[in-house]
């Protein structure tokens, strides 16, 4: 049961603060152009083709969980053009940060927009996935100027009970997301409720919803005529995943790699055999071990734990074969280790499973002797 507690803080962002209830008339605009994305110092922003300097315009801020705020930006502008909506990417707020850091950096972001653009003060909303989601949800309960959040991937925030009533809030999970549950326990704990709410769920794994979804989640922001509902998926399955879920967190410590070896083809041929809600859990369930695999990882080499990090390391190879990240915690553990010939081989393995995060790479000490690999020139462009 600790361990499943720990796994859950180490992915959840908490709010603090006091409510900010102060407003600002839009400030005279900048000079811009429709229909083109500009990025600025610690954001990016699309503005719709029909973006008129003489008009106010909603607005929606994007939090992605590793500060690539362009990358909603291109996946949804289509939709800022469709509703004349400003979007805005920040690439200054991603998961680690202190809740202090994030707080700042959005409040940095909003004063800067309103500044440069005209915004309808009235249509405010954010709108994150993963990590991102948990930012967007906790800057609406901190921020009463936040007319809408979309969470994409997350549930309710942490101070769930401080959610205003005008607040509009859509939850968004994909079938095969391992956090789906939390959504559905959003839509459960939201149906008595008087918030103007939409819970829907998309055919598809852990990452942005595509641009029908996030269409039709925009439009009730807009314009949410009626409270929609979408918990379809049975109270069983989910219960049976939550236990499935703390049985395997208790596991990873519990179990040596030969029983998670066995475990997971029993896994697999499950998905192989089951269909609907049932064949979509087990997918969930086995894409939480390759997120459960990292963060018990990642742990147990920063608490230099190195025998369990090993077995860890192997578990998450076994389960999510095709990510670059476990190969990248192998070469941080063979560092620790001070052997660089195997270090080299594994990066060079990440390298080849599309390791792609240069700043990350670059800011780990340890792997300073290995700039000269053809690894490392090969992740960093060199």
């Amino acid at each position: 049961m600790k361990q499943f507690q720990l796994l859950f803080l180490f992915l959840a962002f908490f709010s603090c603060g006091q409510k900010s209830t102060t407003t600002t008339n839009p400030a005279p605009a900048i000079q811009y152009t429709g229909g083109k994305t500009y990025n600025e110092n610690n954001y990016s922003l699309y503005l719709p083709a029909n973006y008129d300097t003489t008009k106010i315009f909603p607005v929606i801020y994007f939090f992605d969980p590793q500060g690539k705020g362009n990358l909603p930006l291109e996946k949804y502008k289509s939709i800022a053009d469709s509703l004349g909506i400003i979007f805005v990417g920040s690439n200054a707020t991603k998961n680690g940060m202190q809740w202090a850091e994030v707080s700042t950096a959005a409040n940095q972001l909003f004063n800067a927009t309103k500044q440069k653009l005209k915004i309808n003060q009235q249509k405010i909303f954010t709108c994150g996935f993963s990590g991102g989601a948990r930012i967007a949800s906790n800057l609406a309960v901190q921020n009463n100027n936040i007319a809408a959040v979309i969470s994409c991937s997350a549930g309710l925030p942490a101070q769930a009970s401080q959610l205003r009533n005008n607040l509009i809030f859509v939850g968004i999970a994909g079938k095969e997301d391992m956090n789906l549950s939390e959504i559905y326990e959003a839509g459960e704990a939201l149906k008595n409720s008087e918030l103007k709410h939409l819970i829907n769920y998309f055919d598809g794994p852990h990452e942005w919803p595509p641009l029908k979804t996030m269409s039709e989640a925009i439009q009730f922001c807009l314009a949410p005529v009626a409270v929609k509902n979408e918990n379809t998926i049975s109270k069983k399955i989910i219960e049976t995943e939550k236990q499935q879920k703390q049985f395997y967190s208790e596991a990873f410590v519990k179990n040596d790699f030969n029983w998670w070896n066995t475990e997971f083809k029993s896994l697999e041929q499950k998905i192989a055999k089951s269909n609907g809600d049932e064949k979509f859990m087990n997918i969930r369930l086995k894409n939480f071990l390759s997120l459960a695999a990292f963060s018990y990882s990642n742990s147990a080499l920063n608490t230099g734990k190195m025998q369990e990090a090993d077995k860890f390391l192997s578990i998450y190879k076994l389960v999510d074969p095709d990510n670059a990240e476990h190969a990248y915690l192998r070469t941080k553990y063979f560092m620790l280790l001070n052997n660089t010939s195997e270090a080299e081989k594994t990066l060079n393995e990440a390298a080849a499973l599309g390791f792609s995060d240069i700043e990350r790479l670059r800011s780990e000490q340890l792997f300073i002797t290995l700039q000269n690999t053809e690894a490392y020139k090969k992740i960093t462009g060199q």
